[in-house]
């Protein structure tokens, strides 16, 4: 009787352990899809991450460096077109002169009778000289509507440079904001991926613990967990980059901006 009794005994408190322990094992997958599944600890909160609108991420584009550097030329190209229309005046030259001084004259006098004595005499005046010269050359003459026209075309030339420049800007602008897009929500989806991938190597470690599973069946659960992991980082570096190349491309702060809402103590 007595045997029959302590079989109980140890047959409840090891059915209470084994609960016990399986019920650890699903808190801890649970603490491992609630850490993951939303995506924390990251450079820049991408659950909640918002692009401007294309508008503003064009118009500061053309506070691009490459964009600025057209424009000034388009400007020189304009004023060497301002120039061209007066080149006629280069057939005409002019010239003046002033001089003012004192002319001195010195003698001596002198004969049979005289000593020598000295004489000296001054005059001060002014001297203007005053004129001009018409020299046109025949070639230049007749081409004077030609420069000022190959000059025009010079401009435009620089100003359709400049708006090709910022088309390409504006391009690559809506390229990566759509790639952008689309790569943070397959990162929301990589994110619950790895959060199930976590959770199922906690509870593949406490079905070994158990006895369940063998060490195999782990490491092929942690084999998945780890390549779920590389996918997810791989894709957030991605994003990170191509947020930064938006950034620079645009002159406009998002991936500075995101970063100092998301670390305010730096």
């Amino acid at each position: 009787m007595k045997r029959w009794f302590l079989f109980f005994i140890l047959l409840f408190a090891s059915s209470h352990l084994i609960s016990a322990q399986e019920g650890q094992g699903e808190q801890k997958v649970q603490e491992g899809i609630k850490a993951d599944s939303i995506m924390i600890n990251l450079d820049v909160d991408f659950a909640t991450l918002k692009l401007p609108p294309l508008s503003v991420l064009y118009a500061n584009a053309r506070s691009n460096p490459s964009v600025k550097i057209l424009e000034k030329e388009k400007q020189l190209q304009k004023r060497l077109l301002a120039k061209e229309k007066k080149s006629w005046l280069s057939f005409f030259s002019a010239r003046a002169g002033y001089t003012h001084g004192v002319t001195d004259n010195y003698g001596t006098i002198t004969d049979v009778s005289t000593p020598i004595f000295y004489q000296y005499s001054g005059v001060e005046q002014d001297y203007w000289n005053v004129g001009g010269n018409v020299n046109i050359n025949i070639e230049t003459l007749f081409d004077l509507k030609g420069k000022v026209k190959r000059q025009r075309i010079e401009m435009e030339k620089a100003e359709l440079t400049k708006e090709q420049t910022y088309e390409e800007l504006k391009q690559q602008i809506a390229s990566l904001y759509v790639r952008i897009l689309s790569n943070i929500e397959i990162l929301k989806r990589s994110a619950e991926h790895l959060a199930l991938y976590k959770g199922a190597s906690a509870t593949a470690e406490q079905e070994f613990r158990n006895r369940r599973v063998t060490i195999d069946e782990v490491a092929d659960i942690k084999r998945k967990e780890f390549d779920a992991n590389s996918s997810f980082e791989n894709l957030r570096a991605s994003i990170n980059e191509q947020l930064l190349i938006l950034e620079i491309i645009s002159h406009t702060p998002i991936f500075t901006m995101q970063n100092d809402i998301n670390n305010p103590e730096n």
